[in-house]
């Protein structure tokens, strides 16, 4: 479903045609990828909660605006001290990580640089503390404990 509604949204009309061909492209890039790169049944890996992932992506969107909001008196002014921070995380699987770092990165201010297991190097435009473990608190904030509840 979400597939067909990225279908929909890439061609930003919803045309009969494109009501009929969305699901069947979503499905068959579904079974292209599961056969060819995961080599195993996409549910099976990766445990998918579509309230979860509203859930997430609400919280995800707030975290966003108080960063964007946080950041804007050091952009005005100028003011920009970056660093670099390494901070580690409590996920487990490689996906929870993936979303994490990516999430880190889609804050404004900060910027997942690597990733090397459970590691995350990430510049920080305005660190608050060089400590890696209160960076890793004021960084992940809650989204590391909602990754952990679901996935």
């Amino acid at each position: 479903m979400i597939f067909t509604i990225f279908w929909i949204v890439l061609f930003e009309r919803a045309t009969p045609f494109i009501l009929f061909t969305a699901p069947l492209i979503s499905i068959f890039s579904i079974k292209i990828s599961e056969k060819f790169l995961l080599k195993d049944s996409f549910y099976e890996l990766y445990y998918f909660n579509i309230f979860w992932l509203i859930k997430y992506s609400f919280y995800l969107i707030i975290e966003i605006y108080k960063s964007g909001l946080s950041i804007i008196p050091n952009i005005i002014t100028g003011h920009s001290n970056p660093d670099i921070v390494e901070i580690y995380t409590d996920l487990d699987s490689n996906l929870q990580v993936a979303l994490l770092a990516n999430s880190i990165t889609l804050t404004p201010g900060t910027i997942t640089m690597d990733v090397h297991g459970q590691r995350l190097k990430v510049l920080w435009m305005d660190p608050k503390t060089k400590n890696a473990t209160m960076a890793g608190i004021m960084i992940k904030g809650r989204l590391e404990k909602l990754l952990k509840e679901v996935l």
